[in-house]
């Protein structure tokens, strides 16, 4: 199962569904994801970016990832972020996301302290030594302020326990290089705005907080780029872009949680300090997915006149 695990799989980085006292509404956790497994989401990736894994308690976290592997049912594979601001609570969490069940577990750096690299080495080397799961390292430097890809991580990137990294980064450069000296690894995309000219490197498949909000969009972009076609690659890109653009203009992580309300059930605002939508915000959200619907059905008419 762990060569079949990432592969060129389109995972979403899946929200965190609250009820208006911030707790984890576990039903509406459920419901979403057996609804994004339904339209062909590949792959869950739980608590992490999306997910607010880090606003969330041990305990939450490990209860998250029962149910997601619940909602699974063995049908596509769960990834659990488990990094924490300690050693010792990561560990405590990995322990824990294994017995639920999960296919593996991935990590960002420890955040806040000026750590040396020598000191997220051991971090996370802890962390993978005390967990026989693979493992994959989580490249997100605009809120870590540390780019893995470039250099210092190469004892982690050599052990056979990890498999990938997930680069959410705009450093293609970085990404590419870490191929080259290490083209075991599978490199996963992390920005959807991307995942076209991450593909050209040499990235597989695809970790995103958009991918099951227009997972239509992606499987299209993935054919057309294993068929050649980059024109209509680059075509499918620029609607992604679009959906991408329209979030970000309103915050990204309760747009996701907005949108992602209308494919299956309400899923309650972010956790605070994250801001929660207003009127307005939801207003142009709405305009974001009429385009969306527009955008998923101008290409499924492409894919079908390709076909026949």
């Amino acid at each position: 199962m762990v060569s079949d695990l990432l592969g060129a799989r389109l995972f979403t980085a899946a929200v965190t569904p609250m009820r208006r006292d911030e707790s984890v509404d576990h039903g509406a956790l459920a419901t979403m994801l057996d609804t994004d497994i339904r339209r062909g989401v590949e792959g869950l990736y739980i608590c992490g970016s999306s997910g607010e894994g880090v606003l969330l308690s041990e305990d939450e976290r490990i209860a998250v990832a029962e149910t997601a592997v619940t909602a699974a049912a063995g049908r596509v594979p769960v990834v659990s972020h488990v990094g924490a601001m300690s050693t010792g609570e990561a560990v405590r969490i990995a322990a824990a996301a294994k017995d639920t069940g999960v296919a593996a577990i991935s990590m960002i750096p420890p955040l806040y302290y000026g750590y040396s690299t020598a000191d997220v080495v051991r971090h996370l080397r802890t962390v993978i030594d005390a967990v026989e799961l693979p493992f994959i390292l989580y490249n997100i430097p605009q809120f870590t302020g540390r780019d893995i890809s470039e250099g210092g991580f190469d004892e982690l990137l050599a052990l056979p326990q990890v498999i990938g990294v997930k680069h959410t980064s705009r450093n293609l450069y970085g990404a590419e290089r870490i191929l080259r000296r290490y083209p075991h690894l599978t490199l996963i995309n992390g920005f959807d705005e991307f995942y076209l000219p991450a593909l050209s490197i040499g990235a597989r498949g695809a970790i995103g907080t958009t991918v099951s909000l227009q997972i239509e969009l992606f499987l299209s972009l993935r054919r057309r780029f294993d068929a050649g076609d980059l024109a209509g690659a680059r075509a499918v890109q620029v609607r992604i872009n679009d959906t991408v653009e329209g979030m970000v203009e309103v915050g990204v992580f309760g747009a996701a949680k907005y949108l992602g309300g209308k494919l299956s059930v309400p899923l309650g605002d972010c956790r605070s300090p994250l801001p929660a939508l207003d009127d307005d915000g939801r207003a142009r959200l709405d305009a974001v997915f009429a385009r969306l619907q527009e955008n998923i059905a101008i290409t499924a008419e492409e894919d079908a006149r390709d076909v026949s």
